[in-house]
């Protein structure tokens, strides 16, 4: 995990390698991304100000190419199937959003142009990001703090195979046991709650109570529920934890 702070925005990245056990990718791509490769972006935004702004902020960074737009939900996934983007900017607000859930779109997306999707976004929440990532967004940037350093995310996120956010929001302060810390260390780092007991030598039960209750914590924190396997990885390394002695 990293994060940053800039530009009032806070910044947390997490390697997807983290989340290959949780996350079913038969439409992902089969080989690395290279770094000397021209990406390829393709914008779903309708505001034509906001598309000029962005334009203007990637056509700085030769390394990116906006191979076209979208201005609805109706529109875009056939965009992406001719356009054949590497990565597609996607608002949230755009007309024909109603007519199928968010997870539709990404899958779609992510099925027709084997592309990633950063949702690019006003809103806020921890519940609305953390939902976009589990349903298989690549990152959610806010765009009201982003300009100046969308190029560098769009990059990170294609070269490097990262979860990212970027928000305004600050991380809720959680008060966690002694031994919830430990668990969550094991968590973030990947193992299964049958590992976790044979570590810590205790009953498989006593993790999966002591697993509840960090639940709980985290859906009350972060206005959260359920909190699925996914979610619990990702916010137990948002907060620090993982890859540590204990």
């Amino acid at each position: 995990m990293e994060t940053l702070t800039q530009n009032q925005g806070y910044l947390y990245t997490f390697s997807k390698q983290s989340f290959e056990k949780d996350e079913v990718k038969p439409d992902e791509p089969n080989c690395p991304s290279s770094k000397n490769e021209i990406i390829l972006t393709l914008i779903a935004d309708d505001h034509p100000y906001l598309i000029h702004g962005v334009e203007t902020d990637l056509n700085k960074d030769k390394k990116i190419k906006i191979v076209g737009t979208a201005g609805s939900y109706d529109e875009v996934i056939s965009r992406a199937a001719e356009l054949q983007p590497d990565i597609v900017l996607l608002d949230l607000r755009m007309p024909g959003r109603d007519k199928h859930d968010l997870k539709h779109y990404i899958t779609g997306l992510k099925a027709v142009g084997k592309c990633k999707v950063i949702i690019f976004s006003n809103e806020t929440g921890w519940a609305r990001i953390h939902r976009c990532l589990d349903i298989g967004a690549s990152a959610y940037i806010e765009k009201a703090i982003s300009i100046g350093r969308l190029a560098e995310f769009i990059r990170r996120v294609h070269e490097n195979h990262e979860l990212l956010i970027f928000t305004a929001e600050e991380l809720p302060q959680i008060q966690f046991s002694k031994r919830q810390k430990e668990i969550l260390h094991f968590i973030a780092d990947g193992k299964e709650n049958d590992e976790i007991a044979n570590v810590l030598n205790i009953e498989i039960k006593t993790v999966q109570s002591y697993v509840n209750e960090i639940k709980a914590k985290f859906s009350e924190a972060f206005s959260m529920h359920p909190i699925r396997p996914r979610t619990l990885l990702l916010l137990a390394s948002k907060l620090g934890f993982g890859n540590k002695v204990v």
